[in-house]
């Protein structure tokens, strides 16, 4: 959907679950996402997902 291209978005809760399945899809929509979470581990294997979608 191109309404949301460019938007910015923070997600908390994004290294796993809902939280990251909502911030992959926000990102594959065009959106720039702003991912929080407990586990810095966690988190950056998330960053990869958006090497995928070329973003």
């Amino acid at each position: 959907m191109e309404r949301w291209r460019g938007r910015v978005a923070l997600v908390t809760g994004a290294s796993v679950g809902i939280g990251a399945a909502i911030a992959v899809e926000l990102v594959r929509l065009g959106m720039k996402v702003m991912g929080c979470a407990r586990d810095v581990g966690k988190i950056q294997v998330c960053s990869e997902v958006k090497d995928s979608y070329n973003f």
